[in-house]
């Protein structure tokens, strides 16, 4: 038998000219789609933001490009304190933001590894809103992942989501098509302009109090050895404006700040108070409480 010569080839070029060409093919059908169908949309090709790298539940990585485009809807004009309002309503579907979510593609990242991403797209004066503002960045990048889980059914941990800081997007940006047609009404309703305020009042009086949002969870459900407590304050910046007192079966936290958060739970287990382990996400506002549960046996 004849031997021949082969040369090595890089499997990730042959797989990334494949994934430019599947990405070519599905543009070249929604632009066919468009224009069969005028009245199905306008296609607009979105411009980079925000990269923001995921988990999912079995620790295999995802990917947002949270892009922006002047012709998606822009969302009711609102201010971070009826920001902070919509979260603690129990109804967050007061405040209604125009998303325009795309199909899923597979890209090659740093690693070289084949990688879901998905594109959202918002409107653009609304982006820049949220880019200049953290607590407008935190609602936008939670109603991303919350979109993006629901439309595809996918499970993400949205505790820890990461922004790329060198990068605005990973893989090609696809092209979306926007309805035209006008977005959904937000129920939330403004406060007025002027509000009569009591000339005694102090000012610790116009301090905003809130009840944060919050989860409890145990670790492993069918033998708990740790429960964990997940509070959310959008308008906390650092650690230091928090302040956590945990005791045997009862938490409670407050913040200095204007805004300020108030939080009494009694929990539904007795704690180690000694080996209690507490973290703050400063992207997501996240405040994490892990303690160990002493048994009662």
């Amino acid at each position: 038998m004849s031997s021949k010569n082969f040369l090595d080839v890089d499997e990730s070029i042959i797989e990334k000219n494949l994934l430019i060409q599947s990405n070519e093919e599905q543009e070249f059908e929604q632009f066919v789609s468009g224009f069969l169908n005028p009245e199905s949309g306008k296609l607009v090709k979105p411009a980079p933001g925000l990269c923001i790298k995921l988990f999912k539940t079995d620790k295999s990585k995802v990917f947002i490009n949270l892009c922006h485009h002047a012709d998606i809807p822009p969302p009711d004009d609102i201010t971070k304190e009826e920001l902070v309002e919509v979260f603690n309503s129990k109804d967050p579907e007061k405040f209604c933001i125009p998303l325009s979510i795309g199909i899923e593609h597979m890209e090659i990242d740093k690693s070289n590894a084949r990688v879901p991403v998905y594109d959202v797209a918002v409107n653009s004066e609304f982006f820049k809103k949220c880019q200049n503002d953290d607590v407008f960045q935190t609602f936008i990048v939670c109603a991303t992942i919350e979109g993006v889980a629901e439309k595809f059914k996918i499970d993400i941990s949205a505790e820890n989501p990461i922004i790329l800081k060198n990068r605005k997007c990973i893989g090609s940006l696809q092209q979306h098509r926007i309805q035209q047609r006008p977005p959904r009404p937000s129920t939330f309703k403004k406060k007025p302009l002027i509000q009569e305020l009591n000339s005694k009042a102090s000012l610790s009086q116009l301090d905003i109090h809130v009840k944060p949002e919050y989860r409890i969870y145990v670790q492993p459900e069918n033998n708990p050895k740790n429960i964990i407590l997940d509070v959310w304050m959008p308008d906390v910046h650092n650690s230091q404006e928090i302040d956590l007192k945990c005791g045997e079966d009862c938490l409670m936290l407050t913040t200095n700040k204007q805004t300020k958060y108030e939080l009494d739970i009694c929990l539904p287990y007795t704690i180690n108070q000694k080996n209690v382990n507490v973290t703050f996400n400063t992207i997501t506002k996240f405040l994490s409480v892990v303690s160990p549960i002493i048994s009662s046996n």
